[in-house]
C-alpha cells in the first residue's frame, strides 16, 4: 500500500557514554529496514529521518550521521560511517590481553559463588583502567584537584580532557554543520544545559525565520519576570550562522564533575539597556533532557510555524533508550545499586510527553470537528473567530508569551507514534559501564543494538507503513 509523504520522521539518541555504540547498532538495523521499505513503498527521495536529535554521546552520533548525509547527499553508507566512528574510538584494555584471565577468575568463582562473573570482572577492571589512564581517542586525564575548602584529603576531584574526543569528531564529521529543508537535508538538533540558567539549550542546523542560524533561550514575560525592565523575548542568543560547531557537540557532552564546563560566547539581553557579549558555561544535556523528545517536538513546531509558515507535519519518532527502565534482578551490592541508580536517573522519561502530545492532538481534532459542525449548521464565522482570537492561558514554551486559542488549534504538533528500542542489561552489567570503551564491549554493544532492533522488525514496519498508526 502506498502512503502519502505527509508525516516526518525523527530519530532521538540518548546520552550514555560508551553505550552510544548500542545506538550505532540500532541505527544500522533501522537503516536496512527502512531504506528497503521506502523503496518498496515508492518513497524514494524522502529522507530516512527528517530530524536527528541527540544528547551527550547521542549528540555525537547525530552529528556524525547528519554530517555524512550532507556531504554525500545520500543516506547510503551512513550506517557504515557510524560503525567506523565507534571502531575508531574503541580501545583494547589490558584485561583483554591478560592470558588466561577468564579461566583463572572462573576457577575462583567455582569456589566462591559471591564473586562476579569473569565477564563482569573484565568490564569492571577494564573501566578502572580507562578511568585512571583515559581512552586515547575519547578522553585523557587532565587535572587532579584537591579540596581547598574543607581541607579534606579524601575529597579529591579528577578532571578529564575531551580534546581527544574533539579530534575524533573532527575526523568523522565536517564542521560547521549547516543543513536546509529546501535541500532535502536532515535537521540536526543537539541539547545542552546552561549551568547558570538551568535550562536546556538546543543547537539547530536549520535556519530561523530571519534566515540566520542561532540558538535562542532564556525567559522573559510576566511569568518569568525578575525586574521592571523584563520583556517578552529571548534572554540569550548564540549566533552560529555557518552551522553547528564542534564545541556545541562537546557542550552537549560535558559531563559534570568528569569534564570542565564548555565555554561559549553568548549575546545577553539586558532588557531596556540593549545587549552585551558574555561567556556562558554549559554542561551535558542529559542532566535535564537525556531523551530530547520534548525539545525535538518544540523545535519542530517552531520551525514550521515561524519559518515555513505552514501546517506542522505529524511526527513519527524513533527513540533509542540505552538505560533500561526495567530490571528483573534486585541489586544487592554496592556496584549493582549504583548501576541501577544510574539507569533510573538517565532512562527514557518521555512516555508522559508522548501521551500528552497525543491527548492534545485529540483535543485539536475535537475542536476542528466542532468548527466544521458550526459551519455546516450556518453559524456565523465571525462568532467562531471571536472565540479563536481570545487569549489562552497557555504560554509560548520559551518566551512566556500568551497564545491565542487559534494558535493552539492551528499549529500544534501531532505525534502519531513513538517506537522505542530499549537496551537490555545483561547479567554482567557494571556501574561504570558508560566508561567501558574496550574493543570487546564496543563490538558487543553494536551487535546487541543491531539484533535487538531486528527482533522488532514487524512492529517497526507496521508503524512506518501505516497511514494512521495510532
Amino acid at each position: 500500500m502506498n502512503t502519502t509523504n505527509r508525516f516526518q520522521r525523527a530519530l532521538v539518541f540518548q546520552g550514555g557514554g560508551s553505550l552510544g555504540a548500542y545506538e550505532a547498532g540500532v541505527y544500522k538495523a533501522t537503516y536496512e529496514l527502512l531504506s528497503e521499505r521506502d523503496i518498496k513503498l515508492g518513497r524514494e527521495g524522502k529522507p530516512l529521518f527528517h530530524i536527528v536529535a541527540g544528547t551527550s554521546i547521542g549528540a555525537m552520533n547525530a552529528a556524525v550521521l547528519v554530517s555524512y548525509v550532507k556531504e554525500n547527499k545520500s543516506w547510503q553508507g551512513s550506517a557504515d560511517r557510524l560503525t567506523e566512528f565507534w571502531e575508531y574510538m574503541a580501545t583494547e584494555s589490558f584485561m583483554d590481553i591478560i592470558p588466561g584471565f577468564n579461566e583463572w577468575w572462573n576457577y575462583w568463582h567455582y569456589f566462591n559463588k559471591d564473586l562476579a562473573s569473569s565477564e563482569s570482572a573484565r568490564r569492571y577492571y577494564g573501566t578502572k583502567q580507562f578511568m585512571l589512564r583515559g581512552v586515547p581517542k575519547v578522553f585523557s586525564p587532565s587535572k587532579t584537584l584537591e579540596d581547598r575548602r574543607f581541607l579534606d584529603p579524601v575529597n579529591t576531584w579528577y578532571l578529564y580532557s575531551n580534546e581527544p574526543l574533539k579530534r575524533s569528531l573532527e575526523k568523522f564529521a565536517k564542521f560547521p554543520i549547516a543543513t536546509s529543508y529546501q535541500n532535502n537535508e536532515p535537521r540536526l538538533l543537539l541539547v545542552s544545559v546552561d549551568v547558570q540558567e538551568g535550562s536546556t539549550v538546543v543547537f539547530d542546523s536549520y535556519e530561523k525565520e530571519d534566515g540566520t542560524r542561532k540558538t535562542e533561550y532564556g525567559h522573559y514575560g510576566l511569568e518569568f519576570a525578575r525586574g521592571p525592565n523584563d520583556r517578552e523575548g529571548y534572554e540569550h542568543v548564540i549566533s552560529h550562522i555557518d552551522g553547528i560547531e564542534v564545541d556545541f557537540v562537546l557542550a552537549s557532552g560535558s559531563v559534570p564533575v568528569n569534564y570542565d564546563y564548555t565555554k561559549l560566547g553568548v549575546e545577553d539581553s539586558n532588557g531596556r539597556h540593549g545587549t552585551s557579549k558574555k561567556v556562558r558555561y554549559f554542561w551535558d544535556g542529559g542532566i535535564i533532557a537525556n531523551t530530547p523528545l520534548r525539545e525535538a517536538v518544540i523545535e519542530h513546531r517552531r520551525y514550521w510555524d515561524s519559518v515555513r509558515k505552514s501546517e506542522v507535519p505529524p511526527l513519527r519518532v524513533f527513540i533509542v533508550n540505552v538505560h533500561p527502565i526495567k530490571q528483573d534482578s534486585l541489586p544487592v551490592n554496592y556496584d549493582a545499586l549504583v548501576d541501577r541508580k544510574n539507569d533510573l536517573t538517565y532512562h527514557d522519561r518521555t512516555l508522559f510527553d508522548e501521551r500528552m502530545a497525543i491527548m492534545i492532538t485529540d483535543y485539536v481534532n475535537i475542536v476542528n470537528s466542532l468548527i466544521k459542525l458550526a459551519e455546516d449548521n450556518k453559524v456565523k464565522k465571525a462568532l467562531v473567530d471571536n472565540i479563536l482570537e481570545q487569549k489562552a492561558e497557555t504560554r509560548h514554551f520559551s518566551t512566556g508569551q500568551h497564545f491565542k486559542y487559534a494558535d493552539l488549534v492551528e499549529h500544534m504538533v501531532s505525534v502519531e507514534q513513538v517506537i522505542r528500542i530499549e537496551r537490555q542489561n545483561d547479567v554482567h552489567t557494571i556501574a561504570n559501564k558508560t566508561f567501558d570503551f574496550s574493543s570487546t564491549t564496543i563490538r558487543q554493544l553494536m551487535r546487541d543494538g543491531y539484533e535487538e532492533t531486528l527482533k522488532q522488525e514487524t512492529r517497526i514496519l507496521q508503524v512506518w507503513d501505516s497511514e494512521h498508526p495510532r
